[in-house]
């Protein structure tokens, strides 16, 4: 029998385009409930998708956040 759990940490920690240490996966009869956050919807639904692939798994909740960067700052206007 194959360890669902540690199938599916490995998957995400081998996948690039899922930052590594921002998402977990706990594993409950065959449910990946994954936790987390990161910084594009992409990210969400890539991680979603790498646990779906894992024999084994037969739902996936996505519970990851979504903390987009903010990567400007508008200059504040001064009558």
């Amino acid at each position: 029998m194959t360890d669902i759990r540690a199938e599916v940490a490995n998957a995400l920690h081998w996948s690039r385009a899922i930052p590594p240490h921002k998402v977990t996966a706990e594993v409950k009869g065959g449910v990946v409930t994954l936790r987390g956050v990161v910084d594009r919807a992409c990210q969400k639904s890539f991680a979603e998708a790498v646990p779906r692939r894992v024999r084994g798994v037969v739902d996936v909740r996505n519970n990851i956040a979504i903390q987009f960067p903010v990567e400007f700052s508008l200059p504040t206007l001064q009558p």
